[in-house]
């Protein structure tokens, strides 16, 4: 009986060794009392467990390389190599093609070991990941064929250089990754959302050098959010100041010159809305009301075209009620 007993369990154990997979190990340890799986063991050490991930990923085999870092964090999670094996895992994703799954492990360098000397190059690591999404984006954001996604990388951009931002708040790489931030913004057409962001390098980093790059693209914003003149001018009016602010600041910037033929667009454009609003009162027969639009159109916006004609319409209408005069006590007519 014994003899047949002994004869089961090796048949077993033959029948265990063949459906396991035929990279797998299999060594009984008399310690344990039960058969172990050597794929599953990690290095005798700690460093050697994160060199030969390391190891693995330079021969091409970043998937294996990942479930060694994983290995490491089972055995070795509190050791000295500890900082080593989760920078690691970024690069193996990185090299995956996963790229925000890699800025948020290099997130947890940064956060969960602050003396670390990788901390530096998990930062650096992080704006490459950006700077990649943020390339992608400029790539994909007129791609007709990409509707539903084509923000995406811009948003994952967004996302990585807010981790920047956080990690390293009120210093020179953050003033760039604000700054950054705002380009996404910008390239994605939320234009909104891009000059709030603007004006957090100009507010918060008043002394870096994205200031004067970021008060141009504030420009640039207003600019591209001003409407034709039947709608709200409210656009028009902050990129004539944004305008009159940059020029006033950078002089000698060479991007001035170009800001003045939008300033005078966005002048004519609130000119002509002014200018509608004279006509509709004109139409219904409220003079003193339309003589004051065309008096603040001449007054205000000389130059432009509709000053022209509101010149025309007063010197054609000159006995109008005049709303001044009416304060002035000098009231031609009652209408």
């Amino acid at each position: 009986m014994l003899a047949r007993f002994c004869c089961l369990v090796l048949g077993a154990a033959a029948l265990l060794a063949a459906a396991a997979p035929a990279h797998a190990q299999w060594v009984w340890t008399p310690q344990t009392g039960r058969f172990i799986n050597l794929d599953r063991m990690p290095k005798e050490t700690a460093e050697l467990q994160v060199e030969y991930a390391r190891t693995l990923l330079l021969e091409g085999n970043p998937r294996k390389a990942f479930r060694e870092t994983d290995k490491f964090i089972r055995f070795y999670d509190q050791s000295d190599f500890a900082d080593d094996n989760q920078f690691l895992r970024g690069e193996i994703l990185m090299a995956m093609g996963r790229a925000k799954g890699a800025a948020e492990e290099f997130q947890k360098v940064i956060a969960n070991y602050p003396d670390t000397e990788l901390y530096s190059q998990a930062i650096e690591k992080q704006y490459e990941i950006a700077d990649h999404y943020y390339e992608q984006g400029l790539e994909r954001i007129d791609d007709r064929w990409r509707l539903l996604f084509r923000k995406r990388p811009l948003k994952r951009a967004i996302d990585v250089y807010g981790m920047v931002i956080d990690n390293q708040p009120f210093t020179p790489q953050a003033a760039e990754a604000q700054y950054k931030v705002g380009l996404c913004h910008y390239a994605a057409k939320d234009y909104l959302e891009a000059a709030f962001e603007y004006r957090r390098v100009v507010e918060d980093y008043g002394t870096s050098e994205y200031v004067a790059d970021a008060s141009y693209g504030l420009t640039q914003c207003y600019y591209d959010m001003s409407f034709p003149p039947e709608y709200d001018q409210s656009p028009s009016k902050l990129a004539i100041e944004s305008i009159d602010s940059f020029q006033r600041r950078f002089p000698d910037d060479p991007r001035t010159a170009d800001l003045t033929p939008k300033r005078d667009e966005m002048r004519e454009k609130i000119a002509d809305q002014r200018l509608l609003n004279a006509q509709y009162y004109e139409r219904r027969q409220k003079f003193a009301a339309a003589r004051v639009y065309y008096e603040g159109i001449v007054r205000d916006y000389a130059g432009t075209a509709a000053a022209t004609e509101a010149e025309a319409w007063l010197s054609e209408n000159p006995d109008v009620f005049s709303l001044e005069e009416k304060y002035e006590g000098r009231t031609r007519r009652t209408l």
